[in-house]
């Protein structure tokens, strides 16, 4: 899937002369955490709710009373903001939005092409394709899955839990600590009892089950 097909498109954005009180209404108003800025078509920063929290503790520690007031009220996006972007392009794959924010350790980075802001993808839009991968949003059961014998394929271990009429929603191949193949498998019910005995039938060890039942919020 491509960052276009999760992201957020025309997000709002302020001016870096925008105030800190209009960014923190701004924020509080639509439930976001972060707000690019725009200065004449081009994406010049980003401004968090972390960044906004630290110039607060800034202006508490080094002043007081309406001297702080007034420091709050005359901080801009400008000079909060972050200027060095960590941006990706909305043909990139979420794979690439999920390192980036790993490696540059960010929960959201704008979507451009050149200077052109498109939009915005944050971490919340990445677990929520995650979980829904997963297959975490039905009631499920989560199997854990040894393979000793690194011979054993993929399409035999499908096979083999398919065979007890047991769907698999989803499939994640680990490397263990050992060096061993480890399989993480969502099977589409809460028994796996006929699953797990046909695995360890073939060979496989398999860890005890975990099972998950969604609720109302679908989580």
């Amino acid at each position: 899937m491509l960052i276009r097909d999760i992201m957020l498109t025309d997000p709002m954005t302020a001016l870096p002369d925008a105030r800190l009180p209009q960014l923190v209404r701004l924020l509080q108003r639509h439930g976001f955490r972060h707000v690019p800025i725009v200065d004449a078509g081009t994406l010049v920063g980003i401004v968090s709710d972390r960044d906004i929290k630290q110039s607060m503790l800034s202006a508490a520690r080094s002043t007081e009373g309406k001297k702080r007031e007034q420091l709050l009220e005359e901080l801009t996006a400008g000079d909060i903001m972050t200027r060095r972007l960590v941006t990706i392009g909305p043909t990139a794959g979420v794979e690439e939005a999920a390192r980036l924010m790993v490696m540059h350790r960010v929960s959201a980075l704008p979507v451009t092409e050149g200077d052109r802001l498109l939009g915005i993808v944050t971490e919340t839009d990445i677990l929520r394709l995650f979980v829904r991968a997963l297959g975490a949003l039905e009631p499920s059961s989560r199997l854990e899955v040894i393979a000793l014998d690194r011979e054993n394929r993929l399409t035999e271990l499908v096979r083999t839990v398919e065979d007890t009429g047991s769907r698999i929603s989803s499939v994640m191949t680990l490397e263990g600590p050992n060096g061993e193949r480890e399989l993480v498998l969502r099977l589409a019910t809460i028994d796996p009892g006929p699953a797990v005995q046909a695995l360890e039938a073939h060979g496989y060890v398999v860890r005890p089950a975990s099972r998950s039942t969604p609720t109302l919020s679908g989580l």
